[in-house]
């Protein structure tokens, strides 16, 4: 028992909480809680830096699909696929292909580009057709490799396909529906006789 008159000591823990509070209140304390200080603030990511979305440069100089339009052999198809893929912009499916690339540049173009291209198109959903013969019918987009003579193809969608002809066409038809859309036509031979008409039936006959 403490004596009359004298001075009672503050308990220990009373002090520690004295000193934590005084330090609360400093700069790095009131950061600390919480309650201020200069926080760093979010910065977005700027183009090259990580986080933000940017196109794959290419392996090549120009594009893999432009080196092929401009190195392939003229008229080859090769040249043709790789300039309509460019138009289409498909870079991007290949602008990271190190082996198509190397081709390229060792100028394999009927080995080992040609099959890439066809390759290509047909992972974008185009039907790859080595040959096509009388009354063919298109339901999608199409590439076709083989020559075509004296033939009538049918287009049976109504949507709008593309139709890729690699070999000479002579005296060919294409027929589409009559409420559907013209596809469209690319041929690599600047001579081949083709016409695009619509049906004059309002569904085909089977």
């Amino acid at each position: 028992m403490p004596r009359h008159g004298q001075r009672r000591m503050p308990p220990p823990w009373l002090s520690l909480l004295l000193c934590l509070l005084a330090l609360a209140v400093l700069p790095a304390g009131c950061a600390w809680l919480g309650l201020g200080g200069d926080q760093p603030a979010a910065v977005p990511a700027a183009e090259g830096q990580p986080g933000a979305e940017q196109k794959p440069e290419s392996v090549l100089p120009g594009g893999v699909l432009g080196n092929i339009a401009s190195k392939a052999p003229p008229k080859s198809p090769a040249q043709y696929l790789a300039f309509l893929a460019d138009q289409f912009g498909w870079e991007q499916d290949v602008a990271q292909n190190t082996l198509l690339a190397q081709a390229v540049q060792e100028q394999a173009w009927d080995e080992r580009v040609e099959p890439f291209m066809l390759g290509l198109f047909f992972g974008r959903g185009f039907s790859v057709l080595p040959a096509v013969g009388d009354g063919h019918e298109f339901s999608r987009d199409a590439v076709v490799n083989g020559p075509l003579n004296q033939a009538r193809l049918l287009v049976t969608t109504r949507r709008p396909v593309r139709i890729v002809l690699l070999r000479p066409a002579i005296n060919v038809e294409i027929i589409y529906p009559q409420d559907g859309e013209q596809p469209q036509l690319f041929t690599l031979d600047p001579d081949s006789s083709v016409v695009v008409r619509q049906s004059r039936l309002e569904q085909y006959l089977r």
